[in-house]
């Protein structure tokens, strides 16, 4: 099977990650050329992009495709451009194109609610955010809190210029996402997923998301619609959900979670509890949640947000959230155990903490689990990412064509997740930035050389080697590297 994928934007977990996964069941996942693709603030060329689609669509038993990167050509660029609103729309039309010359293909879509980033950081947003983010995040939770929420009235915003051409750039985005419910209602996808990025209880994320919920209702709701929060992890949890459609399997998830009373815990840059998450991201993949742990074909162990609510692992402050979970969590781990050693496909998505394992659930399963052993593991961003991207994995491990791929991606997920995410980005936050060249060298080598220590500590990964270790952004967030064993 081969299935044609446009990508959020071209890091790893848009890119290499859907492709890793598709080896796995021997899937043949083709992507437009690099040249074709955005480079993190430079945008695709949305018109080759359309043509690259036309061209290719006959090959394809099904496309998946991302909206950020065909109508703005990328994610930054989404945030950062300043294209007209029909220039934007017109794009779309390349989609009504591609089903009217194709009419049978599958199109599984997915766009964005823009997010507004609460750092001080342009990185990903206007070059202003440096000045203005927190102010323009704290704006608009206080405008719809006032809105929508009867809390008191915001203050006069300083930066009016700032939020004018950030509400500009938002307006244009909503007007897309509602052309997509057009999209639906005509049969041009078979699918289409509005996630939303980074989200809370309030800001003009949150009430654009309700807009398009109503407007939804208004039409009639579609079950081929969902929305829920999520960004990195659509490509890969469609490509399972394209895979599964073309086999008509639906496959049922059993979930046993460390603490069960803390799956309503709800994870950072989440909007409800990781409970609600979970069951999204089944939904999202093409899979169903059952209760009964002998008709599951997968188990998902989910390693439940603590209760600190913190967005990263701080020794200090996780002393007493390791108290509070330590003999649950041990109890866990001997579960999984015992899973894995009757032969069950275990994914343990590991949500404790955003943006990098548990250290507490690392020693437990260090103590009881081959690493190896498992179907799936992930723990490398928002609860969203992580599991999505783990269940589309265990879905390919259920179809099992390549043991090799599956060792490989496996392994990979504990080097990103636990050894870099966990243990090397936190000493190289205190390093030079990476404004320069020479930054940039002296970065990379030193995270290559920390990242292979912290392998060697972990017994099941003794021979796993990386080499050509790079930063994809210029950033310490992400690492991408090659593994060899």
């Amino acid at each position: 099977m081969k299935i044609g994928l446009i990508p959020l934007d071209e890091r790893p977990v848009n890119t290499r990650f859907p492709r890793m996964i598709g080896e796995i069941a021997g899937l043949d996942v083709a992507l437009p050329p690099p040249g074709l693709q955005s480079r993190f603030r430079k945008p695709a060329d949305c018109v080759a992009l359309g043509d690259w689609l036309l061209r290719h669509a006959a090959d394809m038993d099904a496309l998946v495709v991302s909206l950020e990167m065909l109508v703005y050509g990328g994610l930054v660029p989404s945030r950062i451009t300043d294209d007209r609103p029909l220039d934007a729309l017109r794009r779309l039309d390349t989609l009504r194109e591609l089903k009217r010359r194709h009419p049978k293909l599958p199109i599984y879509a997915f766009g964005l609610v823009t997010r507004i980033s609460k750092n001080r950081a342009s990185v990903e947003e206007p070059d202003y955010w440096r000045e203005s983010g927190p102010e323009l995040y704290g704006y608009s939770q206080r405008y719809d809190a006032h809105h929508f929420g009867g809390k008191p009235a915001p203050s006069h915003s300083p930066y009016a210029a700032h939020l004018q051409d950030m509400l500009r750039r938002r307006a244009r985005n909503h007007l897309v996402n509602l052309a997509t419910l057009d999209l639906l209602a005509d049969d041009i996808f078979d699918l289409l997923v509005i996630s939303s990025d980074d989200t809370s209880e309030y800001g003009f994320g949150t009430r654009e998301k309700a807009w398009l919920r109503e407007w939804a209702r208004r039409r009639g709701d579609d079950p081929r619609l969902l929305m829920y929060p999520g960004a990195d992890e659509v490509g890969s949890a469609l490509l399972a959900r394209a895979f599964l459609a073309a086999l008509g399997k639906k496959p049922r998830f059993f979930v046993h979670c460390a603490i069960p009373a803390d799956a309503e815990r709800i994870a950072p840059f989440e909007d409800g509890p990781v409970r609600l998450t979970l069951q999204r991201q089944i939904r999202a993949v093409g899979g169903e949640p059952v209760d009964n742990i002998d008709h599951a074909d997968l188990l998902v162990a989910l390693n439940t947000p603590v209760p600190s609510g913190s967005d990263f692992y701080n020794p200090a402050q996780a002393a007493s959230d390791r108290a509070y979970r330590a003999e649950a969590v041990e109890s866990f781990a001997a579960q999984i155990a015992d899973w894995t050693a009757a032969g069950k496909r275990v994914i343990v998505c590991d949500v404790a903490y955003p943006n990098g394992s548990d250290p507490v659930l690392i020693e437990a399963l260090q103590r009881h689990v081959p690493l190896l052993s498992l179907a799936a593991y992930g723990a490398w961003n928002t609860a969203g990412n992580t599991i999505g991207v783990a269940l589309a994995q265990g879905i390919a491990h259920m179809h099992l064509v390549d043991a090799a791929a599956a060792q490989h991606f496996l392994a990979r997920r504990f080097v990103e997740d636990h050894c870099y995410m966990q243990c090397v980005r936190p000493r190289l936050d205190d390093s030079a930035t990476l404004y320069s060249a020479a930054a940039e060298r002296e970065m990379t080598t030193l995270a290559a050389q920390s990242l292979q220590a912290e392998i060697d500590r972990l017994p099941d990964l003794l021979g796993w080697r990386v080499a050509n270790v790079r930063l994809p952004w210029r950033r310490r967030f992400e690492v991408d590297f090659d593994l060899e064993n």
